[in-house]
């Protein structure tokens, strides 16, 4: 029987073609009692960090933080022995990111420290993007800070309006790209108000950008020194990933007719 060079090259073709689908390369899956093999959110869930973290801070916070230590900072010295590790401010140059490979004293201790690092770097992600925003285009932060609705937020009914700065966070979160870390960020809103405020009917954006980022170093401070707003904040392991909201995004999201603004880290 005779089969010509172009019906073995067809043959051929088709079998590279269909293993190559049926076997595409595929990356490991992680196994969350075993850093080396990576992080993943799921990880938060089963091995149930919330409640190990809630055990830890009654068995250690009295004997073995600092008086009016920060749990958070306590926690991550004594998970690295890094006498400067310090998450509790906006753009700390004492808040390193935590490497899995590591030797840590469970894999539970790891994603609680990872979360103090990768809470701040969202939040400081959130304060830069506000700052760019403000210097790029003031008139597209005034605009987007701007309430629909005075009756329902403004505290005084006067030709100077007084907004709660939570406003002008949920309309940036409004126009933020839709993932679950912005959402937790939203969620968070509600249970620590704040009473920071800025005139709704009359929005400059050098003053409304400078509250928005006491508010976020108001956010930080409240789940890097209260371990139950930390444990809810994590909820779901939406901040054990490698993938943390950058600023770059943020702007983009905001004016996508700006281009580039200077140079943007996060």
């Amino acid at each position: 029987m005779y089969f010509s060079p172009q019906l073995i090259a067809l043959v051929a073709a088709t079998i590279f073609s269909s293993s190559s689908l049926a076997s595409p390369l595929q990356t490991p899956p992680v196994n969350c009692k075993d850093l080396k093999t990576g992080i993943d959110p799921k990880c938060w869930t089963m091995l149930k960090v919330g409640d190990y973290m809630e055990s830890w801070k009654a068995l250690n916070v009295p004997k073995s933080c600092k008086k009016g230590e920060a749990w958070s900072i306590c926690f991550d010295r004594l998970a690295t022995s890094n006498l400067k590790q310090d998450c509790t401010t906006l753009n700390s140059t004492t808040c390193e990111e935590f490497d899995p490979k590591d030797t840590y004293l469970s894999p539970q201790w790891y994603y609680g420290a990872y979360n103090t690092w990768s809470m701040n770097h969202f939040l400081t992600s959130w304060s830069l993007a506000i700052q760019k925003l403000a210097l790029g285009s003031p008139s597209t932060l005034q605009t987007l800070v701007t309430p629909t609705d005075f009756d329902a937020f403004t505290t005084a009914h006067t030709p100077n309006q007084k907004t709660n700065i939570d406003v002008a966070l949920k309309n940036l979160i409004d126009q933020a790209p839709k993932n679950d870390q912005n959402a937790a960020l939203a969620a968070l809103l509600p249970n620590h108000k704040s009473k920071i405020e800025y005139d709704g009917t009359n929005v400059e954006a050098k003053d409304v950008g400078k509250g928005l980022k006491m508010r976020l170093a108001e956010l930080l401070k409240t789940v890097e020194e209260d371990l139950d707003s930390f444990v809810g904040f994590a909820k779901g392991g939406v901040f054990s990933t490698m993938r943390i909201e950058g600023a770059a995004d943020l702007v983009k999201a905001w004016w996508p007719q700006g281009g580039q603004v200077g140079s943007i880290e996060g």
